[in-house]
């Protein structure tokens, strides 16, 4: 029996080989591995076989390029041309129509890159919340653990990859959607900066703070899905492990996050660590009023008609958004500012920060409570309320679950993203 492919490199070798046909075969036998609830959690806007087959056999003249023959996920928050998108609801086609373009990311990995688009994958309803959870079609389970969640937002993403459906899936992280998956699931990502694409290029959940980014299933993979697209990456330094915020995290799960930071080629710097501790205490109640305000925004439309059939937890969120007053957000903004210069002070003596994604290993529904929520968010709003792109890296645990490490970077141009994944390959 002909073993399927796993790697980027596999599925080159195996589209080159076998041809467009066996290829996408092959992504339908994957695809049949995985239970019809699975499917359902993780997965959406899957093409049928002639239109798989189709895509496969129109990337063959790209068959040489640097992903060729290689399948991917999207998140279903990006745009196909002609195709609803659903963002995890039921409801948003009926809102904003099908898709006038397709978006830039997949188009891109799509187009000079060679990859073939295989489906889409599912999300926290709207891409707000960090656990997988979405009442409309279930909640995503952990990929080897089903009594554990697989994290979100970007949580069918970090799944589908996990499984080995597909060596890369598209993503998104607005205040840790790629970052905490990839933790849970014990995968890697990528989150760039805000600012790298243009305003409207997917369905927002906070416009400002939504990143796109990609998810693979090993360091390499990551490395080559990020050069196909980014190309040449600048070198970076030595870096500051910042430790864990003040927050606690377990000692033995602590270490395991710290010996990956260290190995990518981070250093203990206590000064830096304190101002950053110190600066990011508040982020977890900043986050959600600078964030759920402009979420708020882009429902305000239809947010009261469509009460009903919204998740109640989103709905809950959007409208404490849409009820922030001024001087809650002058505040927050404040502390906004305040993070960032921490950020810029450290960026001056190393090259990049790293710290937990997660606190500790996946938990299960119950674990995911507000509590679990406020931790995930002081880990991961610093971040993105000063809009810095990510490496995201699993730590192995002892006993046996992934955590999360996420290593932040100043700005696109100094992005040595490749440095880390080599250290760490």
């Amino acid at each position: 029996m002909t073993l399927l492919p796993q790697s980027v490199e596999d599925w080159r070798e195996f589209t080159l080989t076998r041809g467009p046909r066996m290829a996408a075969e092959a992504f339908l036998l994957k695809l049949a591995e995985m239970a019809p609830a699975e499917q359902r959690a993780a997965l959406c806007g899957l093409p049928d076989t002639r239109t798989l087959t189709r895509r496969f056999e129109e990337a063959w003249p790209l068959r040489e390029s640097a992903l060729g023959g290689v399948p991917f996920l999207t998140k279903d928050l990006y745009f196909r041309q002609h195709e609803p998108t659903f963002a995890g609801s039921t409801f948003l086609p009926q809102e904003i129509g099908a898709a006038r373009a397709t978006s830039s990311l997949p188009a891109a990995f799509e187009g000079d890159a060679g990859a073939i688009e295989c489906g889409r994958t599912q999300l926290n309803e709207f891409a707000f919340g960090l656990s997988g959870e979405n009442p409309h079609y279930g909640d995503c389970p952990h990929p080897t653990r089903p009594d554990l969640l697989a994290g979100g937002s970007s949580s069918g993403s970090a799944f589908a990859v996990a499984r080995g459906l597909v060596p890369f899936a598209l993503a998104t992280d607005t205040a840790g959607s790629i970052r905490v998956p990839c933790g849970y699931c014990g995968v890697w990502g990528l989150r760039l900066s805000p600012d790298v694409a243009p305003v409207g290029d997917i369905f927002p959940l906070s416009p400002g703070y939504d990143t796109q980014g990609w998810i693979a299933r090993s360091a390499g993979d990551l490395r080559q899905v990020s050069a196909a697209v980014l190309g040449e990456a600048p070198p970076a330094g030595a870096g500051l492990w910042a430790g864990d915020l003040g927050l606690g995290i377990p000692a033995d799960d602590l270490a395991a996050m710290r010996a990956v930071a260290l190995k990518a080629g981070a250093q203990e710097d206590v000064a830096a660590a304190t101002l950053l501790r110190l600066a990011c205490a508040d982020a977890a109640e900043v986050y959600p009023v600078l964030g759920g305000h402009a979420a708020a925004r882009v429902h305000a439309g239809w947010l009261e008609r469509r009460r009903a059939e919204y998740d109640p937890v989103v709905w809950a969120r959007l409208d404490a958004g849409r009820r922030r007053t001024y001087d809650e957000l002058r505040t927050a903004e404040a502390a906004r500012a305040r993070i960032s210069d921490a950020f810029r002070t450290i960026f001056r003596r190393h090259h990049f920060i790293a710290l937990p994604a997660t606190f500790g290993g996946a938990v299960s529904k119950a674990g995911m409570d507000d509590a679990h929520r406020r931790r995930l968010l002081a880990l991961n709003a610093p971040a993105s309320l000063a809009g810095l792109p990510v490496v995201a890296a699993p730590a192995r645990l002892p006993d046996g679950r992934t955590a999360g490490v996420q290593f932040l970077f100043p700005d696109m141009a100094n992005f040595g993203w490749d440095s880390v994944l080599g250290r760490l390959a």
